[in-house]
């Protein structure tokens, strides 16, 4: 698997391997950042069917709308949170994993929804936590950059939470996952349905699912030093039928991580 090491940019915050923000030091005193979390925890789906069990879950609910998103506040198994239905794609789910972060104070995001599978042993509703993240469509590669190097933070793969993908594994185990895999989660603004793509998206990145947000995700959060965790269901093996499997499998894998993604929060 292409992995590409950090290169430090003198623009963005000194961060640990997961991505939070750590104090810079310059003698007695510190600068940006902080190892403080805060409370609030922003849960991200694309669809209605990946966040349409959270909503009425939330106690103390309230609405605030926010250019096309809608985001509701309140409380879901006692922990603050703040949930949105980004919209598919890539610059929808980073607007607001941003949104979410600046406005709303969250300190970990969480994006739950369904991918198609890369990983040949993946079922429907089988899980995949992500321990990091890919732009499958993302290329300098004109300039001798590998592909899905993200120019700025000179990342291949950005990295997830860990603690939050073990407590998203253990959840998914205990709601009897068949199958729950850990690594590489690819994203595009591409709905994957072609075997030929499948093939050089799993041997370029190592990708065991792929989908349409959770990079972009990843990369807001890198950015702003906030944890991440992406947690998606099964829904197709991305292959020539995709387009059929999605409709059949969609609607019941969304609501499967909606399940894992409770689990996770009320551990906290």
């Amino acid at each position: 698997m292409l992995r590409v090491p950090v290169f430090a940019d003198p623009g963005l915050p000194n961060r640990g391997k997961c991505g939070k923000m750590i104090a810079k030091t310059t003698g007695d005193a510190h600068t940006e950042g902080t190892e403080e979390m805060a409370e609030r925890i922003g849960i991200i789906g694309a669809m209605e069917e990946e966040v349409t069990t959270l909503i009425p879950a939330l106690e103390d609910r309230a609405e605030k709308r926010i250019g096309i998103v809608n985001y509701y506040t309140g409380k879901l198994d006692g922990k603050e949170v703040v949930i949105a239905k980004s919209g598919v794609g890539k610059v929808n789910a980073a607007l607001t994993a941003a949104e979410m972060i600046r406005t709303f104070g969250a300190g970990i995001v969480i994006n739950t929804g369904v991918a198609g599978a890369l990983d040949p042993s993946l079922d429907p509703e089988d899980a995949v936590i992500a321990e990091d993240l890919v732009q499958h469509d993302y290329s300098t590669a004109p300039l001798g950059d590998p592909p899905g190097r993200v120019s700025g933070v000179d990342l291949v793969h950005i990295p997830a939470d860990p603690a939050i993908a073990d407590a998203a594994e253990k959840a998914a185990r205990e709601l009897g996952v068949k199958r729950v895999l850990r690594g590489t989660i690819a994203s595009g603004d591409q709905f994957i349905s072609d075997a030929a793509k499948k093939e050089w998206i799993r041997k370029t990145f190592g990708g065991l699912a792929c989908e349409m947000e959770g990079a972009a995700i990843a990369h807001a959060c890198y950015l702003y030093g906030v944890r991440c965790a992406v947690i998606r269901s099964i829904s197709d093996r991305a292959d020539g039928e995709a387009d059929v499997d999605f409709p059949t499998f969609a609607a019941r894998a969304a609501a499967l991580n909606a399940k894992i993604v409770r689990k996770v929060i009320a551990s906290f």
